[in-house]
């Protein structure tokens, strides 16, 4: 509320209030964070789920009473000594353990609660961190076009409920990297930012590494980057060493080890081939190689080797483009898009998309259709649609012979039940071509203005 006061020359003078007009953005925002909060709690069935957090809470318990995390029979003992439930606890032998040790020793104060708070508290703490990482992007995009920022930050939170439900860490690291790059990128509470993406990288190092990487790379606060990696790495060291030292958990690498090894394995949990019954939910290149090369030592190794040579190329992007805060932005929604792709990650994990709305709203106000395309792409990435495929067919009998069209044509395999992994690379694309454009400008293109840019025409972009 703004208060002014008007007074005239008589003794009568009227004192005028008046009520500055609520941001709408911000209210839309509150609301749909209220129902996301709200909706994330029903889904929680009374908190009776987090199948996703079980492995890793019963893993800090581990880490911290002196047993092995990576020893699934150790888990269970663990997991009923902390009040877990034998109807809710997880098919062990087909989810085996492989989280990193810095994962556990970042998540270990809640494994001093017993696991119905714990979850509880996981829970919470998921909603708020991303809550709070979605209102930091959106604050990230003042000035025009401000309802496109808007309407993707809603979808995020919207199709963000499952992961929140399963009370996967890939919440906790997103929001942590999200509301680091942030602080990295506007210069505020830098400190805060090291200890948020130190945290993040420990308990997923492979969602936040690209990122944190260019931030070293091109000195946006270089010192404060290393020491989020050093952090990281202390963490992991020590964890490391926790459990070498221990008789119990000796053997630990070599059970990480069979324990990853067994979760690709044909027909296991992280097995990306087309027959895999969880492949419908991976988003990396290996769901995309695995439909034209059974083998899999051939589909890593085009996976890779595409990995390799689209990031070959953004590094020439980068070495070439003078470090600007426009293009920091626009190289990291790049890396996330990028980040995606090389090792398992699940549609869950499209979250991290959440940091890419600045540049959305970035390459929109300069490049209308780009902008657009970028936008529908990114909303493509975060919806499963795969699955809705999948699950049409199964339902819809009448349709047998067109699916089976589908199932025999691998380009059309891959167009259909591979929707996300094509939207993800197309958007890698599309980023490489508004940075070209942006940075060697050329005719106005789709309505987009030739006039000088300002401050507030760039839309989305923290002073770096």
């Amino acid at each position: 509320m703004r208060v002014t006061e008007h007074r005239g020359a008589g003794a009568g003078s009227e004192r005028i209030v008046k009520f500055r007009r609520p941001d709408i953005y911000w209210l839309v925002l509150s609301i749909s964070a209220l129902i996301f909060v709200s909706v994330a709690v029903e889904r929680f069935h009374a908190f009776h789920s987090a199948t996703d957090y079980i492995p890793v809470y019963t893993g800090a318990r581990c880490l911290l009473h002196g047993c092995n995390p990576y020893d699934t029979s150790q888990l269970e003992e663990q997991y009923f000594q902390a009040g877990g439930r034998a109807d809710e606890r997880p098919q062990w032998p087909g989810t085996p353990p492989v989280y990193p040790p810095s994962t556990l020793l970042a998540i270990s104060p809640l494994a001093l609660l017993p696991f119905p708070e714990a979850r509880l508290v996981w829970l919470l703490l998921n909603v708020c961190l991303f809550a709070i990482a979605a209102g930091f992007m959106l604050s990230s995009c003042p000035g025009q076009h401000r309802w496109f920022s808007t309407i993707l930050v809603l979808i995020i939170l919207i199709s963000s409920r499952i992961q929140l439900e399963m009370g996967n860490p890939t919440t906790f690291a997103i929001s942590l990297l999200v509301i680091g790059r942030y602080s990295f990128l506007s210069n505020r509470f830098v400190p805060i930012g090291v200890l948020l993406l130190m945290l993040s990288l420990a308990v997923k190092p492979q969602m936040g590494g690209l990122i944190v990487l260019y931030l070293f790379a091109r000195g946006i606060r270089r010192r404060y980057a290393a020491a989020a990696v050093a952090g990281a790495f202390a963490l992991l060291l020590s964890a490391s060493m926790m459990l070498s030292l221990n008789p119990r958990s000796a053997g630990w690498t070599s059970d990480l080890r069979a324990n990853i090894s067994a979760s690709v394995d044909a027909g296991a949990i992280n097995d990306p081939r087309p027959a895999g019954e969880f492949a419908s939910t991976f988003v990396n290149l290996q769901a995309i190689t695995s439909v034209f090369f059974p083998d899999a030592r051939e589909y890593d190794a085009a996976a890779y080797a595409i990995f390799l040579a689209l990031l070959a190329v953004l590094i020439a992007f980068i070495l070439r483009t003078k470090a600007t805060p426009e293009m920091h932005v626009l190289f990291i929604a790049a890396l996330a898009a990028l980040t995606l792709m090389p090792v398992y990650h699940r549609f869950y994990d499209t979250r991290l998309l959440l940091i890419t709305v600045p540049a959305v709203l970035a390459v929109y106000g300069k490049r209308r259709l780009l902008g657009a395309t970028i936008g529908v792409l990114t909303v493509l990435a975060l919806v499963s649609g795969q699955s809705r495929v999948y699950t049409f067919f199964q339902y819809h009998a009448r349709y047998n012979a067109l699916w089976k069209i589908i199932l025999q044509n691998k380009f059309l395999f891959v167009l259909f039940l591979r929707q996300q992994n094509l939207a993800l690379l197309i958007l890698f694309c599309l980023y490489l071509v508004a940075i070209f454009s942006i940075r060697f400008p050329g005719a106005p293109a789709n309505g987009g203005s030739r006039k000088p840019s300002t401050g507030a025409e760039l839309n989305c972009i923290e002073a770096a």
